[in-house]
């Protein structure tokens, strides 16, 4: 009687990737190209997934121990050749996906990422206590759903507001959102760290961890000085000053961080800054309601830091339900005001560009319709746009079509 072997699934697994490694993508036309790279990020989902069943296994059967490994994470970095950290973290997410079925499904179809299922590993941690299991599933499935159309960086958001899919009361959605944020930001808190060393070379080397709002703030300085814009349209030059030679945007920073020290004041922090965050927050949330604000910077920060903030000099808080200011300028000025652009950032959060992630902060405000063809200067008609995608709207070269959603779509002209 003949026995039949069954089939070696890591040396399938090596001959399929083998032939589809060789494939001469140079040859591929730029649709069979977009078509493999959807692919190949499929594919990458479904190993994931695959190598989270295999860490799971191999905890049940206690892999590490047989080759004198500490953990499962210590033995799969020496399998992989990876950092131990990054194997501990995939070792955290097989184990949390092991009862998250849906989540599961979907990275092993391919229909998510492996950072998308992170996020819903963690989100799930962060519900409260009181949450069903059956609860916890609507939760899930929930997010999965989003996760089919939102980056991980716009699932993250989303997942803090995940107790929507089963709480109807909004004030408690709120109050559970303020408090993961809250807690981000005690644990940055925990982590802010400053070291400078002297390299006995006429340099000084540094390294410091802070909060992200006042990262924003420091990034913020830092490109308001280095931006390659200096004045308005139309400006002299004598106002605008000569072109600048291109160098390292390092370096560019670097000297615009050693210019904004020489110009701290010795004696005391003066009340006003190179650039401006806004704060966007409700009235109710002043007064002492539990919910979070947003910065033009595309952050949460949490209720108490938002009215700690209120009144700080280089903040200007956008609190929605004061007084109006004039926001329809129509055609008797060319230029966008400060109160427009406020007004735009509480409804886009991004360059309008479709799939582009450049905070609102960075962005420039075209006009609609160009307001030398007699566009108007309205707040209706203003599209926030990165620096490369404003040049891009303007590039003959490509046309663009506005979605209802308020979004840009670009294509090449043939």
């Amino acid at each position: 009687m003949t026995s039949v072997l069954a089939p070696d699934p890591a040396a399938q697994l090596r001959n399929s990737l083998g032939w589809v490694a060789t494939c001469d993508v140079d040859a591929l036309e730029p649709a069979g190209q977009a078509d493999l790279l959807r692919s190949v990020a499929q594919a990458e989902a479904m190993l994931a997934a695959l190598r989270s069943r295999v860490l799971v296994s191999a905890e049940r059967s206690r892999a590490a121990a047989a080759t004198g490994a500490a953990s499962t994470g210590q033995w799969a970095a020496r399998l992989s050749n990876t950092d131990q950290a990054t194997a501990h973290r995939q070792v955290l997410l097989a184990k949390g996906l092991e009862r998250r079925t849906a989540t599961q499904a979907a990275l092993a179809a391919g229909e998510i990422q492996p950072e998308h299922a992170a996020v819903i590993v963690q989100a799930d941690r962060q519900l409260p206590s009181s949450v069903t299991a059956e609860q916890r599933v609507q939760v899930e499935q929930t997010l999965v759903e989003k996760a089919h159309h939102l980056p991980p960086s716009q699932l993250r958001k989303a997942a803090r507001r995940s107790l929507a899919a089963i709480e109807d009361d909004l004030a408690l959605v709120d109050a559970h959102e303020n408090e993961l944020v809250r807690d981000r930001e005690e644990l940055a808190r925990s982590k802010v760290r400053l070291t400078l060393h002297d390299n006995e070379d006429g340099t000084v080397t540094g390294h410091f961890t802070v909060p992200v709002m006042q990262g924003d703030l420091l990034r913020k300085i830092l490109q308001s000085m280095t931006a390659p814009r200096r004045a308005r349209l139309g400006a002299s030059r004598a106002q605008l000053g000569e072109a600048e030679t291109l160098r390292d945007p390092a370096q560019a920073q670097g000297h615009a961080f050693c210019e904004l020290l020489e110009h701290l004041p010795t004696d005391h922090l003066h009340s006003r800054t190179a650039a401006t965050l806004v704060v966007t927050v409700g009235l109710d949330t002043l007064k002492g309601a539990l919910k979070v604000a947003h910065l033009d910077t595309n952050e949460s920060i949490s209720a108490g830091e938002a009215r700690r903030l209120a009144c700080t000099s280089g903040l200007v808080p956008a609190v929605l339900g004061g007084s109006s200011v004039p926001l329809d300028l129509g055609r008797e000025s060319r230029l966008f005001s400060e109160a427009q652009r406020t007004a735009l950032g509480l409804t886009y959060s991004t360059c309008a560009a479709d799939g582009c992630e450049r905070p609102f902060a960075w962005c420039e405000l075209h006009h609609e319709v160009p307001w030398g063809e007699g566009g108007r200067t309205d707040l209706s008609r203003a599209i926030p746009l990165c620096h490369f995608h404003h040049q891009r709207i303007h590039d003959p070269a490509y046309g663009h079509a506005h979605r209802p959603g308020g979004g840009v779509r670009f294509h090449q002209r043939t």
